[in-house]
């Protein structure tokens, strides 16, 4: 029953050859325009974004056939549950890479209404293999020290942790934290976390569950009776399982920053709630980061508690979990006990969470926080042994899965485990879109699924 998140790559949008601010407010308004497309399910969607984005000289050099036939090959190049989209400039436009349950580039031109006047899929050659990658080749229980080490060697700053049937193979600080001041990684070193909080959201329901709280099948009229008519019958289970029709995000192209503008819990409840559905309610399925911040407005309505005090007051406080914390939250800690991040962006001197400023509602729930190795290692052992829940609600969130978070900030976290003693875990502050750790992911996944 758990939410697969192999398939949430959730990073935010990233921009690198847009500087900081990202792109212009048209530009980001057709790129949200081509994700809603592509996750959504029906041939309505593909229609309405034809005749509401596709500029009408280019719409009109297809025939109507034609044209559903070309974004029905979009979408099927991406195969749905949308997680990570990035961007960068092309010769030609612009060149937009989007992973699903597949991986595929796009080439999109823009003019400067916002309106696209072409959008074509790209053969995407071979990636040559690099030395780093080659690092992650053969990889064995017995090679894990020195291929980790060997990274390190290559330029990986972190920390990972790995256990073979309930026992650790591996545990080991690498790199740097911080390059400027030549800051070795710490044991306790703090990252940020990308959209692992949505694992926290789900522990969060369970928890309101078990006491009798939230029922999976209540619909979101009991949390906001003005929810209108074509999703009034959205119910919690579907915002857990990707079936609610929801988009994936709800920023809109004047906020600054997609995921560090800050929005208020009623704004971000009405943006979501006034967005257009992808597909009816339980007749698709596509991830949601929104469907994920109203299940953390579910919890704050159901437990008359903000959502960062409940994470904090029933999982972080039980577990142990003092190191982490929200963005904008030091921890009573200097700038030195966190990881400087090393990505497309940056914000803030050091870019670190705690100079990021409050959590906003465009990620509450599905982001916003930053953590350390033990910690995390902590969460993930209260799951898999039912130290939080019990019976049914325990069962939703153990087993297999294989989890990975990130930030166009610079940061990435991996998390896998068969449900049955083998686990990896690492953090570390660089991007994770290069090809030795997309690598590095892949051995370690095999390693623990024995796939």
């Amino acid at each position: 029953m758990r939410p697969s998140l192999a398939l949430l790559i959730l990073f935010a949008l990233s921009f690198p050859s847009f500087a900081q601010s990202g792109p212009p407010p048209h530009v980001r308004a057709a790129i949200q325009s081509v994700e809603r497309m592509i996750d959504g399910s029906s041939d309505d969607t593909l229609e309405t974004f034809a005749a509401e984005r596709l500029a009408p000289a280019y719409r009109s050099s297809f025939t109507p056939e034609a044209l559903l036939a070309h974004l029905r090959k979009m979408r099927e190049a991406v195969g749905g549950s949308i997680g990570a989209v990035s961007v960068e400039r092309d010769p030609d436009g612009l060149r937009l890479q989007i992973s699903g349950r597949k991986e595929a580039t796009f080439r999109v031109v823009i003019d400067p209404t916002g309106l696209i006047t072409k959008l074509e899929l790209m053969e995407t050659p071979a990636e040559p293999p690099s030395p780093e990658a080659a690092i992650w080749a053969g990889t064995t229980w017995e090679s894990l020290a020195s291929d980790f080490k060997r990274a390190e060697d290559a330029g990986f700053s972190g920390v990972a942790l790995v256990k073979h049937d309930g026992k650790e193979v591996l545990r080991a600080t690498y790199g740097l934290a911080d390059k400027a001041g030549s800051r070795k990684t710490a044991a306790d070193t703090i990252y940020c976390i990308g959209s692992t909080p949505i694992d926290f959201t789900v522990t969060g329901i369970m928890l309101l569950g078990q006491r009798g709280k939230v029922a999976l099948d209540d619909p979101i009229t009991k949390f906001f009776p003005d929810a209108p008519a074509d999703k009034r019958a959205i119910t919690v289970r579907q915002l857990l399982t990707g079936k609610s029709g929801l988009p994936n995000f709800h920023h809109v192209p004047t906020d600054w920053d997609a995921d560090l503008a800050w929005v208020d819990r009623d704004t971000a409840v009405k943006r979501i709630l006034a967005q257009p559905l992808l597909f009816a309610p339980g007749q698709g399925e596509a991830h949601s980061h929104s469907a994920f911040g109203l299940l953390a407005a579910v919890i704050e309505v159901s437990s008359g508690e903000t959502y960062p005090r409940f994470i904090k007051k029933e999982i972080l406080k039980p577990l142990g979990m003092t190191r982490t914390g929200f963005y904008g939250e030091s921890l009573g800690l200097p700038a030195s006990e966190f990881a400087v991040g090393y990505g497309d962006s940056a914000v803030g001197v050091p870019n670190i969470p705690p100079n990021w400023g409050p959590t906003s509602w465009l990620v509450m729930g599905s982001g916003g926080m930053s953590s350390t190795l033990a910690d995390m290692d902590r969460y993930y052992g209260a799951i898999g042994s039912g130290k939080l829940l019990t019976g049914a609600w325990a069962k939703w969130q153990q087993g297999e899965e294989v989890g990975v978070g990130g930030s166009d900030r610079g940061y990435f976290i991996f998390h896998a485990t068969n449900g049955k003693g083998d686990e990896a875990l690492f953090l570390m502050n660089g991007e994770g879109r290069a090809p030795a750790t997309r690598a590095m992911t892949r051995a370690l996944q095999r390693l623990v699924m024995g796939r």
